[in-house]
């Protein structure tokens, strides 16, 4: 291991990190990971070359740090956030409702996903990272599906199959946004909403 790979920047050198790894996840939604170029990222985000090979070994490095920064950025968030429920209930319709309140950055994530599935150049790192957010959204629906039938708030349903059904479905309303104009995201997450619900719990109309 080199010297280079144990340095850890301090405040100011975190920053000019996160900045570039921000920059490259808008580029690499925008094109692609094959058809962005270190340089595309260095005029962007208006700094020398010499300042991302300080961070970034090069451009697949950068490119993995960014995707798994961004994923970890987004858990950490929800996570969060969760602290504020115990109601499964509450905690699905927190879910959903973050998904459309971050669908920006969410679909930049959705498109860089699509192109590296596609690409016969992914890294395993980007694919452990993709499917370590897959697995913590599975995760968080499943548990709270499972304390929603013991609760007998829901139907008995297998929580890893809604699991896989809700994830699924966000999935299919994000890959619509980028591919239909004049998607609209929150009117399609409504949709799932309701669907869902009907699924789960024999009275919808008491849940607010």
């Amino acid at each position: 291991m080199t010297g280079k790979s144990l340095r850890k920047p301090g405040p100011k050198g975190q920053k000019r990190a996160d900045h570039l790894m921000e920059v490259a996840i808008d580029l690499f939604s925008e094109r692609g990971y094959s058809a962005v170029t270190i340089q595309d990222i260095t005029e962007r985000a208006g700094v020398a070359h010499s300042l991302v090979y300080y961070h970034f070994k090069n451009k697949e490095e950068l490119f993995n740090k960014a995707v798994n920064n961004l994923i970890d950025k987004q858990i950490r968030q929800y996570q969060a956030s969760l602290q504020q429920h115990t109601d499964p209930i509450e905690l699905i319709e927190k879910w959903i409702q973050y998904n459309i309140d971050h669908s920006t950055v969410l679909m930049k994530l959705v498109r860089i996903m699509f192109d590296r599935s596609i690409s016969r150049d992914a890294t395993p790192f980007a694919r452990d990272a993709i499917r370590h957010f897959y697995d913590e959204e599975h995760n968080i629906l499943s548990r709270n599906v499972a304390r929603g039938v013991r609760q007998k708030q829901f139907r008995q349903v297998d929580p890893d199959s809604m699991a896989s059904f809700i994830s699924t479905h966000i999935d299919g309303v994000f890959y619509g946004a980028c591919t239909q104009e004049d998607f609209d995201i929150r009117n399609e997450m409504e949709r799932m909403r309701n669907t869902l619900w009907k699924i789960l719990y024999d009275h919808k109309e008491t849940i607010a």
